[in-house]
């Protein structure tokens, strides 16, 4: 089976190639079938090596470059295609160099992705709740900008991630939400069920955090990890299905690459 990508209309330059990856195609074995790219799940790191190639050859890219994830508002800024980078402690990548894809791995949490087609530079960065509200969009976008980036020009995608329906969260993590900026800018983050229980809605807090930082150019491909359980890892469902055992799942692969050509 080949692999699959998403594209969002927003995102059609020739000189970038990208894509938000399902979980489809790949070599990994159940519970992590098929394409899962992440060496932190206890999958076969074979299989891992395997689909990171997958992914590399169809972007037609050198390398991908892969974060150690921590909800962090850290951006990496990669100047030099040689350095080896292994172990990097970020949750966003930025660089002006073609040939090397920035990824990030999901399994609810949001990517975004960020193309200047005017300064040719591109951004990733890894977006959870505690990642948007601790800022990691707003720093990739500073990153951005520090190479040379006009925020005006800058598009940004969100790729799959879990909405508002599907996670449901409680008054601890609802509190912090309700601290940020971006929910006193539009309350309908949160809406609130009963008692202790809130349904929140992370691509909207995205969407306010984007604008916080003067980007007007948004999209969203509009999918529910946890909806799309088929197509995408989702650690909420997974942790829903298996409970009261640990749950195990992979973790999907969304890249973006300034083309050589």
């Amino acid at each position: 089976m080949a692999i699959k990508k998403i594209l969002h209309p927003k995102m059609e330059f020739k000189d970038v190639s990208y894509g938000f990856f399902t979980r489809k195609g790949g070599y990994s074995k159940s519970p992590y079938n098929t394409l899962n790219c992440s060496f932190n799940v206890e999958d076969d790191e074979d299989d891992v090596e395997k689909n990171l190639k997958l992914v590399c050859n169809q972007l037609k890219l050198e390398k991908l470059i892969k974060l150690n994830q921590m909800h962090s508002s850290k951006v990496f800024v990669v100047h030099n295609k040689q350095t080896e980078i292994n172990n990097i402690q970020a949750d966003g990548l930025v660089t002006k160099l073609k040939g090397v894809g920035l990824s990030i791995l999901g399994a609810d949490c949001a990517p975004i992705l960020f193309y200047d087609k005017n300064s040719k530079i591109i951004g990733a960065c890894h977006a959870g709740w505690r990642g948007a509200i601790n800022g990691i969009v707003g720093a990739t976008v500073d990153s951005m900008e520090s190479l040379g980036a006009i925020r005006n020009d800058i598009v940004s995608i969100i790729g799959p991630t879990i909405h508002k329906k599907s996670y449901e969260i409680k008054n601890d993590v609802a509190q912090i939400v309700k601290e940020s900026e971006f929910y006193k800018i539009n309350h309908s983050i949160l809406f609130h069920i009963k008692e202790d229980k809130y349904l929140f809605d992370l691509p909207l807090l995205l969407k306010e955090s984007l604008k916080h930082s003067k980007i007007n150019k948004i999209g969203d491909v509009n999918i529910n990890t946890y909806e799309k359980s088929n197509l995408f890892f989702s650690h909420r469902k997974s942790t829903h299905k298996n409970f009261p055992k640990q749950a195990k799942t992979g973790r999907h692969i969304s890249v973006i690459g300034l083309v050589i050509k």
